[in-house]
């Protein structure tokens, strides 16, 4: 069943839909009429199901019931993911994290970074949207303003922190998860209450950015033998960690 978000709380009876670029891809994309049924999202955690009553030019009008809270906690996995040179790599990687389960993506500009701004926010904060309606979460991931290497360091995230690196690494990411006492052992336990995945740009992070990253308790992870595209690594070591 199609599922929405919307930006307005979630209660039982009638809601009234006029934001354009929602109608159109009601009207025109799915082409819904009346009667027929959906799911919507507040993003918070709230879902409800919704049949449609009125289809119109400029609105829609559904009738929400079945309301249900979910509780919002649990296992959170943020993102630390280097500024891209290609505006469809950071794509790519948004869309999939959100579609994996990460709570937070955090944009970090690093030393090899070549660009320093993150273009288009409001095509993001959509990829966001509509990975999460995809994968039928019912809490959307919180995209962060870009922050450069030095505040990263400043405001170091707590719990654990695993950063990627494939020439110097303390430990194999699966082999850490897999073994007790590992990261996701502290998680269950209580002793940490979210992990940090720092992937750098195209050409790594620098030796200092690695040293620094040690010198605040991370931990610097191999993913395999194979060096990967920042796009592949992201995919993969948030996969293993949400999944692990």
């Amino acid at each position: 069943m199609q599922h929405f978000f919307i930006n307005q709380e979630l209660c039982e009876g009638k809601i009234v839909i006029t934001d354009p670029e929602l109608l159109h891809q009601m009207k025109i994309v799915m082409r819904f009429e009346a009667g027929d049924k959906c799911v919507f999202l507040d993003g918070k955690g709230a879902k409800a199901n919704g049949v449609f009553d009125i289809v119109a030019k400029k609105e829609a009008v559904i009738v929400l019931s079945e309301v249900t809270h979910f509780a919002v906690g649990g296992r959170k996995v943020n993102l630390y993911i280097a500024l891209s040179k290609k505006p469809a790599t950071l794509e790519l990687i948004v869309q999939k994290a959100t579609e994996i389960g990460v709570t937070d993506i955090f944009p970090i500009v690093t030393s090899r970074c070549q660009v320093k701004e993150m273009r288009n926010v409001p095509r993001f904060l959509s990829i966001i949207s509509e990975a999460a309606e995809q994968s039928e979460r019912c809490v959307l991931p919180v995209l962060h303003e870009v922050i450069s290497w030095s505040d990263f360091l400043k405001d170091f995230p707590k719990g654990e922190v695993l950063v990627g690196d494939a020439r110097e690494y303390d430990v194999k990411l699966g082999e850490y998860l897999r073994k007790k006492g590992g990261v996701m052992e502290d998680l269950k336990a209580g002793m940490a209450d979210s992990v940090g995945v720092v992937i750098g740009p195209e050409g790594g992070l620098t030796d200092e950015e690695i040293s620094e990253s040690k010198s605040k308790g991370a931990k610097i992870f191999l993913l395999g033998e194979n060096v990967l595209r920042m796009e592949t690594a992201a995919i993969s070591a948030i996969s293993m960690v949400m999944f692990a």
